[in-house]
């Protein structure tokens, strides 16, 4: 008896090691299933709208869009009078259900499927990705360039922890209202935060910007990766979404979690190891309480 609970107490003790040392993993899992579930909310809400609704939104959007000028992003924020006129009515622009959800960003390559609200508040930030304000809100269009912000390093979430695994050349996908953009990336800078040249809209071209802090460990600077507006193909696009891991060469993304392929096989293998040693520590006391029992009965 007192055998079995040692063997039960080490299989006790590894698993809750798995736990524990898996903790952060899970927790980014069970965040992002329900940044995932926000998102698919969104797509629901606005399959229910009306044509109507849709056109008027779209509408407003673009008014928004051409009321800002190229300096927007740098002009003084004292002067009320300028302030005001550029980007007017912004937070009621785009606003799906009345809480500032605007659309969702899917980037398949690192598995990130992330609703995107209005600014760039703390509050935002620690939800999803946030738009940030006086630039063009993410419906397309010639002469448009939105920048969308999410965090790196966010306790508890992956937001855009891995934007650095992007390359140029790779897509990213931005869902609103009832349309879908598709992007490939041209352009990977990194800037000082007061740096906000990258920012701007360049005459007759369509740009997305995703933006996140950057190094890791410091946030000292911002990693951009912007991506040019190319021709959307639904029949080779599956949303990232739909499905919960990404493979790529050396490692996985499991719901936006990057796990290397090395980490994931050091653990199933030690779980297997465990499993095997505890089935033959079981069959070893069955065969000795079986021969104990023959040795009495021959006895006998």
């Amino acid at each position: 008896m007192k055998r079995k609970l040692a063997a039960f107490s080490i299989f006790f003790i590894f698993i809750a090691g798995i736990f524990i040392m898996s903790y952060p993993l899970l927790s980014s899992v069970i965040n992002n299933l329900s940044s995932r579930s926000r998102a698919e909310e969104y797509t629901n809400t606005t399959k229910q709208m009306s044509s109507k609704e849709t056109l008027e939104m779209l509408s407003k959007a673009e008014s928004y869009n051409k009321s800002l000028t190229n300096n927007a992003i740098i002009i003084d924020p004292f002067d009320e009078d300028a302030y005001k006129k550029i980007g007017a009515n912004y937070e009621k622009s785009l606003n799906v259900d009345n809480n500032g959800l605007i659309g969702y960003v899917d980037v398949p390559k690192i598995n990130v499927y992330l609703p995107v609200y209005h600014g760039t508040t703390s509050k935002v930030l620690s939800k999803g990705a946030g738009h940030l304000q006086n630039t063009s809100l993410p419906i397309g269009g010639e002469g448009t360039h939105s920048v969308i912000s999410a965090h790196t390093a966010y306790p508890g979430e992956t937001f855009f922890d891995y934007l650095t695994d992007m390359e140029i050349g790779d897509d990213f996908y931005i869902h609103v209202l009832d349309r879908v953009l598709k992007y490939e990336v041209d352009q990977i800078k990194i800037v000082l935060p007061e740096n906000t040249e990258d920012y701007r809209i360049i005459s007759g071209e369509d740009h997305v910007t995703l933006l996140t802090c950057t190094p890791y460990s410091s946030s000292t600077h911002r990693l951009l990766v912007r991506g040019k507006r190319v021709e959307y193909d639904d029949s080779s696009y599956v949303s990232s979404g739909a499905h919960l891991a990404n493979f790529g060469d050396s490692c996985m993304f499991f719901l936006g979690y990057k796990i290397p392929y090395i980490a994931f096989a050091f653990v199933i293998v030690g779980f297997i190891a465990v499993v095997v040693l505890l089935i033959l520590f079981v069959s070893k006391r069955s065969r000795k309480r079986i021969e104990k029992i023959s040795e009495k009965s021959f006895d006998n």
